[in-house]
């Protein structure tokens, strides 16, 4: 017969037999079902977007602070170049205005220019027409006229050429030119005579131009139209070319205010000093 069990024994192997088959159940595999997989796929789906958003974050973070550094500097580029835009407008609008100034000025003095020139012409022919009985004496010494310079030359002019001056000139004026007076072995200055009559003026200057050598006390004397600074100036223009023809032989002259005229094969009358020497150098010089 076998042992007999005790109550309490036996409700305890109940008990005990209860837990181990909980326990067996709880470890024991649940079945994957498709929600399961469903379920755990939304997990780790979430899981790995959360990872990737503070991942995202954390690497657009500075790109969004330059962005913003860069969207600043934008705008104060922009209200830099708007101002630069607005000055520039500005500045054309005012080049524009001296534009127009500076052209205007320009007409202006074109117009200063031509009257000046007008002017200068008219000024000269007065000057000119104011010596026209005038002659310049040249060769005298300084002092040698005394204090009577009209008295001196008009005894020089009848003394020296009886044979056309019936008569001592009537001379209005004969004073020395108005430049310093030289110094002790320099050149002397000429005597400006002004005529009373314009003939007794050409009779002298036709003589003088016919006697080129005049003497007073040893002294050489040259006698010239005393004409205005820009008529002899525009005559001096013609020097050169007048001493080359000098030394070839050819006969020249001016013609007033300041032509030159050659006879070489005719009569050949020049405005300029550069057709007079084009003409020398292409028929005289080399002929």
């Amino acid at each position: 017969m076998g042992k007999n069990t005790k109550p309490g024994s036996a409700k305890k192997q109940e008990t005990s037999s209860k837990d181990d088959d909980a326990f067996d159940m709880a470890a024991a595999p649940v079945p994957l079902t498709v929600e399961v997989f469903v379920s755990e796929l939304e997990k780790s789906r979430r899981s790995s977007s959360d990872e990737f958003t503070a991942l995202l974050n954390s690497s657009l973070s500075p790109l969004q602070t330059s962005l913003e550094c860069i969207h600043s500097t934008l705008a104060s580029h922009t209200t830099t170049i708007s101002k630069m835009e607005t000055a520039l407008t500005d500045h054309s609008g005012r080049i524009t205005e001296l534009e127009n100034k500076v052209i205007s000025l320009k007409a202006k003095l074109t117009a200063a220019s031509d009257l000046n020139a007008t002017l200068g012409s008219a000024v000269d022919d007065l000057v000119s027409q104011s010596k026209q009985q005038n002659l310049r004496v040249v060769g005298f010494p300084e002092g040698i006229e005394s204090r009577n310079p009209r008295e001196f030359i008009t005894d020089f002019f009848f003394k020296t050429m009886k044979d056309v001056l019936s008569v001592p000139p009537e001379i209005d004026r004969a004073h020395r030119s108005l430049a310093p007076k030289p110094l002790q072995g320099d050149r002397p200055r000429p005597i400006i005579v002004k005529f009373h009559r314009f003939l007794d003026k050409d009779t002298v200057l036709r003589w003088a131009k016919e006697h080129k050598e005049i003497s007073y006390q040893g002294h050489t004397i040259k006698i010239y139209e005393d004409f205005s600074a820009l008529v002899a100036r525009k005559r001096a223009a013609f020097n050169r070319v007048k001493s080359s023809l000098y030394k070839k032989g050819i006969r020249f002259g001016m013609i007033y205010p300041a032509r030159l005229r050659i006879t070489h094969n005719g009569e050949h009358v020049f405005d300029t000093p550069e057709a007079a020497e084009r003409y020398f150098q292409e028929h005289i010089q080399d002929g």
